[in-house]
């Protein structure tokens, strides 16, 4: 089966963003797929080439129209465009806030939340959910900065609590006592 011109248009769009010339680019194609041109692609063959143009740097930007976003964006107001960003910045379609929505308030999606204090709420749960990942981010920066390269450092921790990961006063702590670590070493 051969792939989509949106597929197709895609690999030509990477191949224009990473700079390649045309050798680089065949190149490229027959080390991964073994074929000339990226018409003659299978749907495998072209996931793989996907896979190793963003190993390669290629960053494929998102759609413009975000999916899942209330119809009613503009009612709701700047709170909306708030929860948006904070989605966008921790890569989480709307369906994560709609998600959220169902367990703070019963409702089905945050269309449907009308009163400013839920929007609110809603934000505020994002926010700490961003701290979360955040702290989380910088335990692993810290660890790969004391020298820790093991993509399974999680189980070096099994002394901490269950759940640690999603408790911000064990990871603001965790984070603090690997900045000492780091500082003592001159690291910092």
């Amino acid at each position: 089966m051969s792939i989509s011109k949106g597929v197709l248009s895609k690999i030509h769009i990477a191949k224009g963003q990473l700079g390649m010339d045309d050798d680089s680019y065949r190149a490229l194609l027959r080390r991964v797929a073994g074929v000339e041109s990226a018409k003659d692609l299978n749907t495998r063959q072209a996931g793989r080439l996907m896979v190793e143009l963003e190993r390669l740097g290629f960053k494929p930007k998102p759609s413009s129209k975000a999916a899942g976003k209330p119809h009613n964006a503009k009612q709701l107001g700047p709170r909306i465009d708030k929860i948006e960003a904070q989605l966008a910045d921790m890569g989480l379609p709307w369906a994560y806030a709609d998600a959220l929505a169902r367990q703070m308030f019963k409702v089905q999606r945050v269309a449907w939340l009308k009163k400013a204090d839920q929007l609110d709420a809603l934000i505020a749960a994002l926010h700490v959910e961003q701290e979360k990942r955040g702290l989380l981010g910088n335990v692993e920066e810290l660890l790969k900065l004391l020298g820790e390269h093991d993509p399974n450092w999680r189980a070096d921790l099994e002394s901490l609590p269950e759940g640690w990961e999603r408790r911000r006063p064990i990871l603001r702590s965790l984070v603090e006592t690997l900045r000492a670590a780091a500082s003592a070493r001159g690291l910092l």
